[in-house]
Protein backbone atom coordinates (compact mmCIF):
# COMPACT_ATOMS: atom_id res chain seq x y z
CA UNK A 1 0.00 0.00 0.00
CA UNK A 2 1.00 3.46 -0.83
CA UNK A 3 0.21 6.72 0.63
CA UNK A 4 1.50 10.07 -1.27
CA UNK A 5 2.03 12.74 0.96
CA UNK A 6 3.88 12.61 4.23
CA UNK A 7 1.57 15.61 6.12
CA UNK A 8 -0.28 14.99 9.46
CA UNK A 9 -2.83 13.78 6.79
CA UNK A 10 -0.91 10.97 5.26
CA UNK A 11 0.83 10.24 8.13
CA UNK A 12 -1.98 9.94 10.44
CA UNK A 13 -3.99 7.24 7.78
CA UNK A 14 -0.34 4.99 8.47
CA UNK A 15 -0.73 5.55 12.13
CA UNK A 16 -4.48 4.38 11.96
CA UNK A 17 -3.46 1.73 9.35
CA UNK A 18 -1.06 0.19 12.15
CA UNK A 19 -4.19 0.01 14.52
CA UNK A 20 -5.53 -2.18 12.21
CA UNK A 21 -2.52 -3.95 11.81
CA UNK A 22 -2.04 -2.88 8.37
CA UNK A 23 1.50 -2.66 7.63
CA UNK A 24 2.85 -3.63 4.74
CA UNK A 25 2.45 0.39 3.97
CA UNK A 26 5.07 2.80 2.59
CA UNK A 27 4.87 6.28 3.10
CA UNK A 28 6.20 8.94 0.25
CA UNK A 29 7.09 12.49 0.66
CA UNK A 30 7.80 14.86 -2.26
CA UNK A 31 10.07 17.25 0.62
CA UNK A 32 13.48 16.55 2.50
CA UNK A 33 10.91 16.58 5.84
CA UNK A 34 7.94 15.25 6.76
CA UNK A 35 5.30 18.16 7.57
CA UNK A 36 7.25 21.11 6.08
CA UNK A 37 4.08 22.85 5.25
CA UNK A 38 0.80 23.92 7.01
CA UNK A 39 1.25 20.52 8.66
CA UNK A 40 4.17 22.09 10.46
CA UNK A 41 3.49 25.59 10.24
CA UNK A 42 0.04 26.60 11.38
CA UNK A 43 -1.88 27.77 14.79
CA UNK A 44 -2.50 24.47 16.35
CA UNK A 45 -5.59 25.01 17.34
CA UNK A 46 -8.11 22.08 17.15
CA UNK A 47 -11.58 22.59 16.92
CA UNK A 48 -14.65 20.72 17.09
CA UNK A 49 -17.93 21.74 15.34
CA UNK A 50 -18.98 25.41 14.92
CA UNK A 51 -21.63 27.66 13.53
CA UNK A 52 -19.67 28.92 10.77
CA UNK A 53 -18.73 26.00 9.73
CA UNK A 54 -20.35 23.58 6.89
CA UNK A 55 -23.02 21.05 8.63
CA UNK A 56 -21.52 18.03 6.47
CA UNK A 57 -18.28 18.33 8.85
CA UNK A 58 -19.61 18.39 12.15
CA UNK A 59 -19.98 14.87 12.81
CA UNK A 60 -15.77 14.60 11.35
CA UNK A 61 -15.42 17.32 14.19
CA UNK A 62 -17.42 15.81 17.20
CA UNK A 63 -15.75 12.59 16.08
CA UNK A 64 -12.10 13.82 15.78
CA UNK A 65 -12.50 15.92 18.88
CA UNK A 66 -13.15 12.42 20.60
CA UNK A 67 -10.10 10.92 18.68
CA UNK A 68 -7.67 13.81 20.23
CA UNK A 69 -8.60 13.20 23.00
CA UNK A 70 -7.52 9.46 22.92
CA UNK A 71 -4.35 10.23 22.09
CA UNK A 72 -3.39 12.61 24.03
CA UNK A 73 -3.72 9.72 26.54
CA UNK A 74 -1.91 7.32 24.80
CA UNK A 75 1.61 5.90 25.30
CA UNK A 76 3.80 7.90 22.83
CA UNK A 77 1.60 10.78 22.19
CA UNK A 78 3.00 14.03 23.59
CA UNK A 79 2.24 16.63 21.52
CA UNK A 80 1.69 20.06 24.16
CA UNK A 81 -2.28 19.00 23.98
CA UNK A 82 -4.74 21.79 25.87
CA UNK A 83 -8.01 22.45 25.99
CA UNK A 84 -8.12 26.00 25.72
CA UNK A 85 -11.52 26.50 24.05
CA UNK A 86 -12.03 28.62 21.02
CA UNK A 87 -13.40 32.26 21.41
CA UNK A 88 -14.76 34.43 19.11
CA UNK A 89 -15.26 37.81 20.36
CA UNK A 90 -17.72 41.04 18.91
CA UNK A 91 -19.79 43.29 19.79
CA UNK A 92 -23.27 44.32 21.73
CA UNK A 93 -24.81 45.21 18.01
CA UNK A 94 -23.98 41.70 16.85
CA UNK A 95 -25.04 39.62 19.84
CA UNK A 96 -28.73 39.18 19.77
CA UNK A 97 -28.05 37.72 15.99
CA UNK A 98 -25.26 35.53 17.15
CA UNK A 99 -27.33 33.99 20.28
CA UNK A 100 -30.25 33.34 17.90
CA UNK A 101 -27.76 31.19 15.63
CA UNK A 102 -25.87 29.62 18.05
CA UNK A 103 -29.15 28.26 19.84
CA UNK A 104 -29.96 26.56 17.14
CA UNK A 105 -26.36 25.52 16.16
CA UNK A 106 -26.21 23.62 19.62
CA UNK A 107 -29.33 21.85 18.95
CA UNK A 108 -28.10 20.36 15.56
CA UNK A 109 -24.50 19.93 16.16
CA UNK A 110 -24.79 18.45 19.52
CA UNK A 111 -21.46 21.00 20.68
CA UNK A 112 -21.01 23.33 23.70
CA UNK A 113 -21.34 26.62 23.34
CA UNK A 114 -21.50 29.87 25.88
CA UNK A 115 -22.09 33.77 25.44
CA UNK A 116 -20.04 35.79 27.90
CA UNK A 117 -20.97 39.02 28.53
CA UNK A 118 -18.54 42.09 28.84
CA UNK A 119 -18.06 40.83 32.32
CA UNK A 120 -17.19 37.32 31.86
CA UNK A 121 -15.31 38.08 28.75
CA UNK A 122 -12.56 40.57 30.71
CA UNK A 123 -12.78 37.68 33.71
CA UNK A 124 -11.47 35.06 30.73
CA UNK A 125 -9.40 37.17 28.63
CA UNK A 126 -7.69 40.50 30.71
CA UNK A 127 -5.65 41.21 27.71
CA UNK A 128 -8.48 41.50 24.85
CA UNK A 129 -9.18 44.86 23.57
CA UNK A 130 -12.21 46.03 25.93
CA UNK A 131 -12.39 49.11 23.59
CA UNK A 132 -13.26 46.64 20.55
CA UNK A 133 -14.99 43.87 21.99
CA UNK A 134 -17.42 43.73 24.63
CA UNK A 135 -19.03 40.00 24.57
CA UNK A 136 -18.32 36.79 22.66
CA UNK A 137 -18.94 33.48 22.09
CA UNK A 138 -16.96 30.43 23.37
CA UNK A 139 -16.91 27.22 22.52
CA UNK A 140 -15.09 25.42 25.71
CA UNK A 141 -14.77 21.94 24.12
CA UNK A 142 -11.58 23.10 21.71
CA UNK A 143 -8.00 22.23 22.04
CA UNK A 144 -4.66 23.47 21.00
CA UNK A 145 -1.80 21.32 20.57
CA UNK A 146 1.45 21.41 18.35
CA UNK A 147 0.69 19.55 14.60
CA UNK A 148 4.85 18.70 14.09
CA UNK A 149 5.02 17.14 17.03
CA UNK A 150 2.04 15.27 16.47
CA UNK A 151 3.66 14.15 13.03
CA UNK A 152 5.94 12.98 14.47
CA UNK A 153 4.85 10.86 16.97
CA UNK A 154 2.69 9.05 14.26
CA UNK A 155 5.85 8.11 12.27
CA UNK A 156 7.35 6.97 14.87
CA UNK A 157 4.40 4.57 16.07
CA UNK A 158 4.66 3.76 11.87
CA UNK A 159 7.94 2.72 11.66
CA UNK A 160 7.94 0.67 14.84
CA UNK A 161 4.77 -1.29 12.92
CA UNK A 162 7.59 -1.95 9.74
CA UNK A 163 6.58 0.73 7.23
CA UNK A 164 8.53 3.00 5.48
CA UNK A 165 9.09 6.37 4.97
CA UNK A 166 10.72 7.75 2.23
CA UNK A 167 11.50 11.65 2.16
CA UNK A 168 12.63 13.50 -1.31
CA UNK A 169 10.32 10.78 -3.40
CA UNK A 170 8.17 12.64 -5.85
CA UNK A 171 5.64 10.57 -7.82
CA UNK A 172 6.72 11.58 -11.48
CA UNK A 173 3.89 9.14 -13.36
CA UNK A 174 1.40 6.06 -13.06
CA UNK A 175 0.20 3.22 -15.06
CA UNK A 176 -2.85 2.56 -15.19
CA UNK A 177 -3.80 -1.02 -16.15
CA UNK A 178 -7.48 -1.39 -16.94
CA UNK A 179 -8.84 1.03 -14.23
CA UNK A 180 -6.31 0.31 -11.69
CA UNK A 181 -2.67 1.48 -11.01
CA UNK A 182 -0.47 -0.64 -10.92
CA UNK A 183 3.15 1.35 -11.01
CA UNK A 184 4.02 4.53 -9.28
CA UNK A 185 6.92 6.08 -11.09
CA UNK A 186 8.92 8.10 -8.28
CA UNK A 187 12.28 9.90 -8.15
CA UNK A 188 13.10 7.68 -5.81
CA UNK A 189 12.14 4.33 -8.30
CA UNK A 190 9.10 2.91 -8.85
CA UNK A 191 6.42 1.28 -6.49
CA UNK A 192 3.75 -1.43 -7.53
CA UNK A 193 1.01 -0.45 -5.19
CA UNK A 194 -2.20 -2.39 -4.18
CA UNK A 195 -3.53 0.40 -2.88
CA UNK A 196 -2.49 4.24 -3.58
CA UNK A 197 -3.62 6.84 -1.38
CA UNK A 198 -3.77 10.59 -2.38
CA UNK A 199 -3.00 12.55 0.71
CA UNK A 200 -0.68 15.31 -1.27
CA UNK A 201 -2.43 18.38 0.14
CA UNK A 202 -1.58 21.35 -2.39
CA UNK A 203 -0.01 19.12 -4.69
CA UNK A 204 -3.31 17.16 -5.11
CA UNK A 205 -4.07 18.85 -8.53
CA UNK A 206 -1.02 18.73 -9.92
CA UNK A 207 -0.34 14.57 -9.22
CA UNK A 208 -4.47 13.96 -10.07
CA UNK A 209 -3.29 15.33 -13.38
CA UNK A 210 -0.78 12.40 -14.06
CA UNK A 211 -4.03 10.05 -13.20
CA UNK A 212 -5.42 11.69 -15.63
CA UNK A 213 -8.29 13.29 -13.23
CA UNK A 214 -9.06 17.32 -12.73
CA UNK A 215 -9.53 17.03 -9.57
CA UNK A 216 -9.75 21.22 -7.74
CA UNK A 217 -7.09 21.39 -5.09
CA UNK A 218 -5.48 24.39 -4.76
CA UNK A 219 -2.97 26.06 -2.29
CA UNK A 220 -3.96 28.95 -0.49
CA UNK A 221 -1.17 30.60 1.37
CA UNK A 222 -1.62 31.72 5.15
CA UNK A 223 0.99 33.80 7.32
CA UNK A 224 2.13 33.25 10.84
CA UNK A 225 4.02 35.55 13.33
CA UNK A 226 5.73 34.05 16.26
CA UNK A 227 6.47 35.32 19.82
CA UNK A 228 7.92 34.59 22.54
CA UNK A 229 6.19 35.24 25.57
CA UNK A 230 8.53 35.62 28.02
CA UNK A 231 6.55 33.73 30.84
CA UNK A 232 3.67 36.02 30.04
CA UNK A 233 0.59 34.36 29.89
CA UNK A 234 -1.03 36.19 26.95
CA UNK A 235 -4.12 34.43 26.14
CA UNK A 236 -6.02 31.50 27.43
CA UNK A 237 -7.95 30.20 24.23
CA UNK A 238 -7.89 30.63 20.82
CA UNK A 239 -9.18 33.93 19.91
CA UNK A 240 -10.45 33.48 16.78
CA UNK A 241 -10.77 37.20 15.57
CA UNK A 242 -12.69 38.74 12.21
CA UNK A 243 -9.83 38.44 10.09
CA UNK A 244 -6.78 36.67 12.05
CA UNK A 245 -6.14 35.09 15.13
CA UNK A 246 -4.08 35.20 18.53
CA UNK A 247 -3.47 32.02 20.08
CA UNK A 248 -0.94 30.88 22.52
CA UNK A 249 0.82 27.27 23.17
CA UNK A 250 3.34 27.32 26.12
CA UNK A 251 5.83 29.82 25.63
CA UNK A 252 4.59 30.48 22.12
CA UNK A 253 2.36 32.91 20.81
CA UNK A 254 1.47 32.97 17.20
CA UNK A 255 -0.86 35.11 15.29
CA UNK A 256 -1.69 34.75 11.98
CA UNK A 257 -4.28 34.28 9.24
CA UNK A 258 -4.84 35.43 5.65
CA UNK A 259 -5.75 33.36 2.47
CA UNK A 260 -3.59 34.63 -0.30
CA UNK A 261 -4.08 32.32 -4.21
CA UNK A 262 -0.85 32.59 -5.13
CA UNK A 263 0.01 29.43 -6.48
CA UNK A 264 2.95 27.19 -4.87
CA UNK A 265 4.71 30.92 -3.87
CA UNK A 266 5.64 30.43 -0.09
CA UNK A 267 7.58 33.92 0.22
CA UNK A 268 6.85 36.10 3.06
CA UNK A 269 4.46 38.91 1.99
CA UNK A 270 5.53 41.74 3.92
CA UNK A 271 2.15 43.70 3.86
CA UNK A 272 0.53 40.66 4.50
CA UNK A 273 2.59 40.46 8.03
CA UNK A 274 2.15 44.11 8.56
CA UNK A 275 -2.00 43.74 8.36
CA UNK A 276 -1.37 40.47 10.74
CA UNK A 277 0.43 42.50 13.15
CA UNK A 278 -2.20 45.34 13.19
CA UNK A 279 -5.10 43.43 13.67
CA UNK A 280 -3.69 41.20 16.26
CA UNK A 281 -2.50 44.09 18.44
CA UNK A 282 -6.22 45.89 18.10
CA UNK A 283 -7.23 42.85 19.71
CA UNK A 284 -4.68 42.38 22.24
CA UNK A 285 -2.65 45.68 22.46
CA UNK A 286 0.00 44.14 25.15
CA UNK A 287 1.22 42.60 21.56
CA UNK A 288 2.95 45.93 20.78
CA UNK A 289 5.77 45.54 22.94
CA UNK A 290 6.77 42.18 22.41
CA UNK A 291 9.08 41.12 19.87
CA UNK A 292 8.64 38.99 16.72
CA UNK A 293 10.02 35.91 16.63
CA UNK A 294 9.96 34.50 13.02
CA UNK A 295 7.41 35.05 9.85
CA UNK A 296 6.46 32.11 8.09
CA UNK A 297 3.87 31.62 5.14
CA UNK A 298 2.04 28.25 4.65
CA UNK A 299 0.24 26.47 1.97
CA UNK A 300 -3.54 24.84 2.92
CA UNK A 301 -5.12 22.57 -0.23
CA UNK A 302 -8.12 24.43 -1.06
CA UNK A 303 -10.70 21.65 -2.54
CA UNK A 304 -13.57 23.27 -4.66
CA UNK A 305 -16.50 23.36 -2.81
CA UNK A 306 -14.70 23.87 0.72
CA UNK A 307 -15.23 20.31 1.26
CA UNK A 308 -12.44 18.04 1.59
CA UNK A 309 -12.09 14.79 -0.59
CA UNK A 310 -12.30 11.70 0.97
CA UNK A 311 -13.11 8.18 -0.59
CA UNK A 312 -12.09 6.37 -3.60
CA UNK A 313 -12.35 7.70 -7.28
CA UNK A 314 -14.93 6.04 -9.62
CA UNK A 315 -13.02 3.73 -12.48
CA UNK A 316 -9.86 4.05 -10.50
CA UNK A 317 -10.28 0.64 -8.30
CA UNK A 318 -7.42 0.93 -5.86
CA UNK A 319 -7.08 4.59 -5.81
CA UNK A 320 -8.27 6.95 -2.52
CA UNK A 321 -8.27 10.21 -1.43
CA UNK A 322 -7.67 12.09 1.61
CA UNK A 323 -6.93 15.60 0.82
CA UNK A 324 -8.42 19.10 0.78
CA UNK A 325 -8.71 19.88 4.26
CA UNK A 326 -8.00 23.56 3.76
CA UNK A 327 -7.63 24.86 7.37
CA UNK A 328 -8.66 21.59 8.87
CA UNK A 329 -5.96 19.60 8.37
CA UNK A 330 -4.58 19.27 11.75
CA UNK A 331 -7.91 19.00 13.71
CA UNK A 332 -9.59 16.39 11.13
CA UNK A 333 -6.14 14.35 10.80
CA UNK A 334 -7.13 11.51 13.50
CA UNK A 335 -10.62 11.50 11.92
CA UNK A 336 -9.12 11.34 8.71
CA UNK A 337 -6.95 8.66 9.69
CA UNK A 338 -9.13 6.35 11.06
CA UNK A 339 -11.87 6.46 8.35
CA UNK A 340 -9.69 6.18 5.46
CA UNK A 341 -8.10 3.07 7.63
CA UNK A 342 -11.99 1.66 7.70
CA UNK A 343 -12.14 2.31 4.02
CA UNK A 344 -9.08 0.35 3.27
CA UNK A 345 -9.86 -2.62 6.33
CA UNK A 346 -13.46 -2.50 5.93
CA UNK A 347 -15.02 -1.07 2.85
CA UNK A 348 -16.76 0.89 4.13
CA UNK A 349 -16.92 3.59 7.26
CA UNK A 350 -18.08 4.78 10.40
CA UNK A 351 -19.60 7.88 8.95
CA UNK A 352 -20.92 8.82 6.42
CA UNK A 353 -18.55 9.95 4.04
CA UNK A 354 -20.41 10.57 0.53
CA UNK A 355 -20.48 14.35 0.44
CA UNK A 356 -16.75 14.18 0.31
CA UNK A 357 -16.41 12.29 -2.79
CA UNK A 358 -14.39 13.00 -5.55
CA UNK A 359 -16.88 12.11 -7.75
CA UNK A 360 -18.73 15.00 -7.12
CA UNK A 361 -15.81 16.38 -9.95
CA UNK A 362 -16.54 16.43 -13.23
CA UNK A 363 -13.45 15.75 -15.66
CA UNK A 364 -13.31 19.76 -16.13
CA UNK A 365 -12.91 20.33 -12.08
CA UNK A 366 -15.74 21.36 -11.55
CA UNK A 367 -18.82 20.47 -8.85
CA UNK A 368 -21.24 18.16 -10.92
CA UNK A 369 -23.50 17.69 -7.21
CA UNK A 370 -23.13 20.31 -5.58
CA UNK A 371 -22.63 19.53 -1.70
Amino acid sequence: MLIIGGGIIGLAIGYYLSKRNISDVEIIERDPELTMHASGHNAGGLAGAHESQRRELWPLFREGRLLYRELAQSNGFSFDYATGGTLSPSTIKEMNNLEKTGNTFTDEAGAKIEFLDSADLQKMEPNLSTSRFNCAIYYPEDAQGNSKKLGQCFAGICLESGMEISTGSEVISFEIDHGTVSEVRTTRGTIIPKTAILAAGPWTGQISAKLGLQIPVEPVKGHLISIESDGLKLVNSFIDGPRYYVMQNGSSIVVGGGEDSVGFDTAVDPARLADAWQEGVSMVPKLASMNQESRTACLRPFALGGLPILKKKMRLDNVIFATGHYKNGFGLAPVTGKLISQLVADGETGIDISPFSPDRFDRNGSITDPV
